[in-house]
């Protein structure tokens, strides 16, 4: 690996080894998580999970400014305490820092999967709740990831924590829960 990150995945190492060496949980997130349990997709971002409340968040947001990561903390903290995210900057890559703001995210902070990633350690987000959080974002990217990640895990993946978590944030009727319940049906579990 360089010394200076180039690369998502590359950033993710280094700012996964700097949280948990001040002892900050956290689980990457966003593509580079996917490409775990999907299949890998290029990126120009990272997406790093945080499981501190907003109140709570000061020493990770410097851990990530001491890593490199440019972002005014006043800045980040009130974005924190509103939206539950902060957007900062390592050179001219996005990085979005997502912190405990909804009840999901005390789930997803249990369920956080050991990889290894380039020779190194890291924690990152379960296939689980990268494919609640897709559903949650919409987007047509993510409709496409939700897919794949239905056809690769097959049987593995656990649908009914997937529903159950969606309709907890949107509700029964929700479009996101319709469309989650067609995918299952096209797609059924496999091995």
């Amino acid at each position: 690996m360089p010394d200076t990150p180039t690369t998502p995945a590359e950033l993710a190492i280094v700012l996964a080894h700097a949280l948990a060496k001040a002892g900050i949980p956290y689980a990457v997130g966003g593509a580079v998580a996917y490409g775990f349990w999907g299949a890998a997709r290029g990126t120009q971002d990272l997406d790093l999970n945080v499981f501190l409340a907003a109140e709570q968040a000061e020493p990770a947001i410097e851990v990530l400014r001491q890593a490199g990561v440019r972002l005014d903390p006043h800045e980040a903290l009130d974005s924190a305490r509103v939206r539950g995210d902060a957007r900062g900057f390592f050179g001219d890559m996005p990085v979005d820092v997502f912190f405990l703001s909804i009840p999901l995210h005390r789930s997803a902070a249990a369920r956080t999967v050991a990889v290894t990633m380039l020779g190194r350690p890291l924690q990152i987000l379960s296939a689980e709740d990268i494919v609640v959080l897709k559903l949650l974002f919409f987007r047509g990217k993510d409709l496409v990831d939700v897919e794949r990640v239905l056809a690769v895990q097959g049987r593995l993946l656990d649908r009914t924590y997937i529903r159950r978590w969606l309709v907890d944030c949107v509700g029964e009727e929700d479009s996101r829960v319709l469309k989650w319940d067609r995918l299952c049906r096209d797609l059924p579990a496999r091995d």
